[in-house]
């Protein structure tokens, strides 16, 4: 299998049994304003097909233990924030069901990418010196519009 087609064999993974959404985290201590993390997780009970993506686009997996009596284990993927980014940059051409939520998190990322330093609050919309100051409300209002759609469509 070359490289395109293991590109599209992982998008039909995540097609199929993939997470791809918007994690809203509501408190970080120093940081007034809730902040939005790009999230893919995969699980499944082929270890196989969990490796190849881990192949294709690095990170890690790890195993999880079966939930009932007589439930099978799951291999666990997940990547956040720049990574899920680069790996949704990477799907976004082979995705279906789960496209829109990849170009929602595509734009998050491109949100925290040209952010400017006055609309930021500390770092980012988190910390400056110790001290916590909340992001500016439009921007606020334009990630909490994003991780809802996700929420909705996942």
């Amino acid at each position: 299998m070359n490289h395109k087609e293991k590109i599209i064999y992982c998008a039909g993974i995540v097609d199929g049994e993939g997470y791809v959404a918007i994690k809203k985290t509501k408190y970080v201590k120093h940081c007034p304003s809730p902040t939005y993390h790009e999230r893919i997780q995969i699980r499944m009970v082929n270890e196989e097909a969990i490796n190849l993506f881990k192949e294709v686009f690095g990170g890690s997996y790890h195993y999880e233990r079966p939930h009932c009596k007589n439930g099978k284990p799951l291999y666990c993927y997940q990547a956040s924030d720049l990574t899920a980014y680069k790996i949704c940059k990477i799907l976004l051409p082979y995705l279906i069901v789960k496209k829109d939520n990849a170009e929602r998190i595509i734009k998050l990322r491109e949100s925290k990418n040209n952010i400017k330093k006055e609309q930021r609050g500390g770092n980012k919309g988190g910390r400056s010196r110790g001290k916590g100051y909340p992001m500016a409300k439009e921007i606020l209002d334009y990630r909490e519009k994003l991780y809802q759609k996700c929420k909705r469509d996942k």
